[in-house]
């Protein structure tokens, strides 16, 4: 008999017929399930496929009796319930590398775009305002011969700092472990995370939430960052406090803030906000905001539905796959 997958968001054609070949699959392509209707799809499965809107904790688990296999569809997994899993013997994998380069291009994308004021003079120029090119019109700052700090330095930051170096920018990172090799590959020093809040112009988070990520830039690291500086999130949106960094956009601590990732996303989190900061959101012309797109291309999507089939097949062969989390523990 074929095992049942359910998978409870859209995934491109040639991930889909992959996982068709091997399985009965339950393909729902629609918005977030709630709670219950996802458990309703979900019940008979032997694994499931999820995004990040889904949020597999013990109640699912415990409903779901033939479960082995939970299969995220991006990187992150703080939407699962991992402990969960492994007491019930439920192997859970990720996609580690596939949406490493479209996110890093997202990043510089959002940098540029709020240091170089791309949004207003847009909306400057639809407005019918434009009469032409004067020396004050939209000054922004320059990002070349700056300082980039970049906390969080896994295989996105590292990408990050990649594209960073044909700006000639001076690169500081912080992350819980060094990376010596990477270090000296791609230019970049390491600092203390006090030291390259203060030192440097530009400060991108590429961070994964973790308990102990969340708010791992707070009011007191927000008002440690260098006066007139620029903070990117394009990790998680809840490694950031919202509200510090309106705070600091209101004072002129902060030049500007631009996210792809909001903490209302983030369903770890029991009591989150309903959308996003409204302070923040009243800061026009010092941030830019996308709606995580930051794997929004048709190239990263159609690599993840390979990638995620792939892990799937193998995983539910009794096979390790790549992106294996829990595996060693099961």
């Amino acid at each position: 008999m074929r095992k049942k997958v359910f998978i409870s968001h859209y995934i491109p054609d040639q991930g889909l017929e992959m996982i068709r070949q091997h399985f009965e699959v339950d393909y729902y392509n629609g918005t977030a399930l709630s709670k219950s209707d996802f458990i309703a799809r979900a019940k008979d499965a032997d694994a499931l496929v999820i995004f990040m809107t889904d949020f597999i904790d013990a109640e699912i688990i415990e409903n779901c009796p033939k479960l082995k296999v939970v299969s995220s569809f991006g990187k992150g997994y703080d939407n699962i319930d991992v402990v969960a899993c492994t007491k019930r013997g439920i192997l859970v994998t990720n996609n580690p590398d596939n949406l490493t380069a479209s996110t890093a291009d997202m990043a510089i994308t959002l940098l540029l775009a709020l240091c170089r004021n791309v949004i207003c003079a847009d909306a400057h120029i639809r407005a019918g305002e434009f009469n032409g090119w004067h020396p004050s019109n939209f000054l922004g700052t320059d990002f070349h011969g700056k300082t980039l700090g970049l906390v969080g330095f896994g295989a996105i930051g590292q990408a990050i700092a990649k594209r960073a170096r044909g700006f000639d920018v001076n690169m500081y990172y912080y992350d819980a472990q060094r990376k010596t090799e990477a270090e000296e590959l791609l230019g970049v020093q390491y600092a203390p995370l006090a030291r390259l809040l203060a030192k440097s112009n530009f400060v991108v988070v590429a961070l994964n939430l973790y308990p102990e990520t969340r708010y791992f830039l707070g009011s007191k690291e927000i008002a440690s960052l260098q006066p007139g500086s620029y903070l990117i999130n394009i990790g998680r949106g809840s490694t950031v406090d919202e509200d510090a960094v309106a705070e600091a956009l209101i004072s002129g601590h902060l030049l500007g803030y631009a996210a792809d990732v909001f903490e209302f996303e983030d369903q770890m989190i029991g009591q989150r906000p309903d959308y996003i900061n409204e302070k923040l959101l009243r800061c026009v012309g010092k941030t830019v905001f996308t709606p995580h797109i930051g794997t929004g291309t048709f190239d990263a999507r159609q690599r993840l539905s390979v990638s995620t089939a792939n892990q799937l097949i193998c995983a539910l062969k009794g096979e390790k796959p790549t992106g294996a989390i829990n595996y060693a523990e099961l």
